[in-house]
């Protein structure tokens, strides 16, 4: 008989195969990148980005950070410590020793597309979605169908987009 397995988080598979302290740079620049605009201001950060967390000999860490251009550069010299105090407040890194900065066209953090609102859906899709599905045996396949299906539609966009859509797979579900 096989053994019952067990849940493991991510945190310890990952820190298996990359070494923890490998894994633990990779969240600290995934913090940093993640809080970055509130670090250094939206101006900055649109044409900043950090991009790497290097240990040093002496202990601590020193930041790599890429700007678009010199004068960049020389903002995050001039902002540094002002920098270190939010990148210990907003990304929780403690042992900021240096930062450092390198020229490479383009950098910056890019601003995320707006993420899609859900629209209403009106009461005659969620008849024809609940028809669609009511061949499936299964009641939890069929709920999770239907669920998954109307938030499809949901997210689709517009309202008028979303009954075109939902015409559409009405057309397609007569035809089979």
């Amino acid at each position: 008989m096989r053994s019952r397995s067990r849940l493991t988080g991510l945190h310890d598979n990952l820190a298996a195969v990359l070494g923890e302290d490998s894994l633990q740079q990779l969240i600290g620049i995934a913090r940093l990148r993640r809080a970055w605009p509130d670090i250094v201001g939206a101006m900055m950060a649109a044409r900043t980005e950090p991009l790497q967390l290097e240990q040093l000999a002496e202990g601590g860490v020193c930041l790599w950070v890429a700007v678009d251009h010199a004068i960049m550069a020389q903002q995050i010299r001039f902002l540094r410590d002002d920098i270190r105090k939010a990148c210990y407040k907003h990304a929780g890194l403690t042992d900021l020793y240096r930062i450092r900065s390198r020229v490479q066209p383009g950098a910056g953090v890019k601003d995320r597309p707006p993420s899609p609102k859900p629209v209403v859906l009106p009461l005659g899709v969620k008849r024809r979605l609940a028809q669609e599905v009511a061949s499936i045996k299964d009641r939890t396949l069929r709920q999770a169908a239907f669920r998954a299906r109307m938030t499809q539609l949901m997210y689709a966009g517009s309202q008028e987009n979303v009954q075109e859509k939902a015409q559409e797979n009405a057309v397609i579900h007569k035809e089979k």
